[in-house]
């Protein structure tokens, strides 16, 4: 056991020194002395994984559920989202950057959340440094007396309730949220993380996880959430194609997106008021949820057109059947289906909710600023939500920034901000495999993967992206892209241009050779260009992926492909 472990086993074997009491008698030890909280706020420190963290913008429909827990808590009380990406409770534990920073800001009276469960089951090599059993790695249920408690959840989530507990700080545990594995019309056991047979080259099964926390929060007196079951329910409810489409993002079965996101935060809220926890303090939800938040159409020239989609979804809705009304600031209009336009729309509803993609078109009359809101209005005028709209229009022969986005998350299409065009992903000579959840900068994304066997590089294998100034020329500064092997090392890749529609005269990016990567690691690769694309020409832009092993099981994994540079009058 290493240094870290034998201190917290310290503090462990020091809390049970008083008996066997259902709750531990304080203790004393250096570092946790209990600081006084700040008078003025309430403060909820949220610790967990992937399904509670913050994402930004772009990641959407990708949300953490953490992200919306602000929205059914009063003004006073003051939320820190510490969650991220892949930790478990052991690894959370022991990083730097979270458990160990964390502690120590923690103040007298503050809350502190927990939900650790998913990144917990995590086998192969990745169990040395992340995986725990339940309860015990032995296959016994006495979490209080695991020999091995470097993979025991029990004692992991016992640490972070005794050590909340000396700063002063009410720990909540909250089980973590149900994977979408059905089984006919109700989610598995392994989707309520109860894992009931043994992995590969273990002895015993991992075992459920949910009452591990359970027990712990029994025997040391903790509010307790089972959000395993309250999201179990609304997943049942929804059914297995629905929440596919609505709730879990399109690369797996554990990842909210955003309607499911709030949802979850609702149960979390309503299932602390249960437990008589900030109860004053907890809000009624909002009935409006919208894919993005704002929807920013960039710089565009006057009469220059521009279309954005967002999902919108109600629930709770009174009455139970009528219409929401929909308006838009000047310089935008509003579509269901991209055919009819008009400044202002109702949409129907009935059973007191609707899901909806709502089409926004910008279009600048002049040259100014175009900064606004959507506002969405039940039938009686109450106002239900908004959407925040941002564009800028300028003149005609201005130079104007572009940036054009092929997210590569399921979706082929392309995102442009600027007086241009962008085709579609062309896929040639490669077959998309099923997307996964890899690390991008400390947030987990899904990552679109193309099988790749040829051993070789092949000219009839590559994606392409393309562009086409629609005004005037376009300077091109630079291309980049998030690429990786998954599956194995073996995978490599090159990138090129070429101004020409046969791809003849390319220019390669990767000169001083090809792109190479670790085992299931993606990287951001950017390359500085001066290219000058005239009126009427279109950039290509190819990567090439082959693989060194020759054999099948690997993929090219592709993410946020992205071109960058200034139209030109």
């Amino acid at each position: 056991m290493h240094s870290s472990s034998f201190k917290a086993a310290l503090i462990l074997v020091a809390m049970l020194a008083g008996g066997c009491a259902s709750t531990p008698a304080p203790i004393a030890h250096v570092g946790f002395q209990p600081v006084p909280g700040d008078p003025g706020h309430i403060t909820l420190h949220m610790i967990g994984d992937s399904t509670m963290t913050m994402y930004k913008e772009e990641r959407r429909p990708q949300m953490g559920w953490g992200e919306k827990m602000p929205a059914f808590l009063k003004d006073d009380v003051k939320v820190i989202n510490w969650a991220l990406g892949g930790r478990s409770s052991r690894s959370f534990y022991y990083e730097e950057s979270r458990w160990p920073s964390i502690r120590p800001q923690i103040r007298t009276g503050d809350y502190v959340l927990i939900q650790f469960g998913h990144n917990d089951q995590k086998t192969g090599g990745n169990y040395e440094r992340y995986g725990t059993y339940a309860f015990c790695s032995d296959g016994s249920t006495d979490g209080e007396n695991c020999p091995d408690v470097e993979h025991s959840y029990y004692q992991f989530i016992k640490r972070y309730v005794i050590e909340t507990r000396l700063k002063g700080g009410k720990p909540i545990l909250m089980s973590p949220i149900s994977r979408k594995y059905f089984e006919g019309d109700h989610i598995s056991v392994k989707g309520q993380h109860n894992l009931t047979k043994a992995g590969a080259g273990e002895m015993f099964p991992r075992g459920d996880y949910v009452a591990a926390m359970r027990a712990v929060a029994e025997r040391y007196d903790v509010p307790f959430v089972d959000l395993t079951s309250a999201t179990r329910d609304i997943v049942e409810q929804y059914g297995n194609a629905e929440a596919t489409r609505s709730l879990y993002i399109a690369a797996d079965n554990t990842h909210p997106q955003v309607l499911f996101a709030t949802l979850i935060a609702q149960r979390a809220a309503e299932g602390m008021r249960q437990q008589g926890v900030l109860a004053d303090q907890i809000v009624e939800p909002q009935t409006l949820v919208s894919s993005a938040d704002l929807l920013n159409f960039g710089v565009r020239y006057k009469g220059d057109a521009a279309v954005k989609q967002v999902v919108l979804t109600a629930f709770s809705l009174q009455p139970a059947k009528g219409q929401v009304t929909v308006r838009a600031p000047r310089g935008y209009a509003l579509s269901l289906d991209e055919k009819t336009w008009a400044d202002k729309l109702e949409i129907p509803y009935a059973d007191g909710k609707f899901s909806q993609m709502l089409a926004v078109r910008f279009q600048p009359e002049g040259a100014r600023d175009y900064a606004g809101t959507i506002v969405f209005a039940a039938d009686k005028g109450a106002k239900l939500g908004v959407v925040g709209v941002k564009g800028q229009g300028v003149k005609p022969g201005s130079e104007v920034d572009v940036a054009v986005l092929w997210p590569m998350t399921g979706s082929a299409q392309a995102s442009v901000d600027g007086p241009v065009s962008a085709e579609n992903v062309s896929v040639v000579g490669l077959k998309a495999t099923e997307p996964v959840v890899m690390a991008v900068d400390g947030q987990d994304a899904t990552i679109t993967r193309y099988a790749v066997s040829s051993a070789e590089r092949n000219s009839r294998e590559y994606l392409q992206y393309a562009v086409t100034p629609a005004v005037g020329s376009l300077r091109v500064s630079g291309i980049s892209a998030y690429l990786g092997s998954s599956g194995g090392n073996s995978v490599q890749a090159d990138v090129e241009y070429s101004l020409n529609a046969d791809f003849s005269q390319p220019v390669r990016l990767t000169a001083e050779g090809a792109l190479s990567f670790g085992k299931d690691e993606i990287v951001a690769k950017h390359f500085a260009t001066d290219l000058q694309v005239s009126a009427g020409q279109t950039v290509y832009v190819r990567i090439y992926p082959w693989n060194t092993a020759g054999n099948a099981g690997k993929a090219l994994a592709v993410y946020n492909v992205k071109l960058i540079g200034r139209a030109m009058p």
